[in-house]
């Protein structure tokens, strides 16, 4: 046989085909990651839309007396509050800015916000439960919902007239 120097086709063509499939790898994983990192990203833009709106009624709640009852219905107390119903935090255009709830989903750029308010039941033990029991009227249960694209977030939380207005 004679010595052969060089490369063959089919070395060449095997070279080819590994770095492909490398650079296929590779490109599969920087699209997994840029997929998982956009998610990560929705994820906590919609955390902290429902923390705020968490802490808006929190604020609500501290600055309205829990039974009030306002005759334009702006800021009526938690006590008050239609249960069931979709209300969102807005700020008031008042010289001084306060939080009032009102009807009906809120959206923010591509989220839409939402905290529904439902009565509060207790055992003879003082326990919160989710059926039977005795209404608490001292107490109500919030679900904050934050939705985009085909995903959701909820956050239920209790509330409580702690000043006993």
């Amino acid at each position: 046989m004679k010595n052969q120097k060089g490369i063959s086709i089919i070395e060449i063509l095997a070279v080819i085909v590994i770095i492909g499939m490398a650079l296929v790898g590779i490109l599969s994983l920087t699209t997994l990651s840029l997929k998982a990192s956009i998610s990560i990203k929705k994820n906590t833009q919609a955390n902290a839309l429902a923390q705020e709106t968490l802490e808006a009624v929190r604020n609500y709640r501290d600055g309205t007396g829990w039974n009030f009852d306002d005759p334009e219905n702006k800021y009526d107390g938690l006590g008050i509050l239609t249960t069931g119903v979709a209300y969102h935090p807005e700020k008031s255009s008042d010289i001084s800015p306060r939080w009032m709830l009102i009807q009906g989903e809120e959206d923010v750029n591509s989220f839409t916000r939402k905290v529904v308010f439902e009565n509060t039941f207790r055992d003879a033990t003082d326990n919160i439960v989710e059926t039977g029991g005795i209404n608490d009227p001292n107490t109500k249960k919030a679900t904050v919902t934050v939705s985009w694209q085909e995903k959701q977030l909820e956050i239920i939380t209790y509330f409580t007239n702690w000043a006993k207005q």
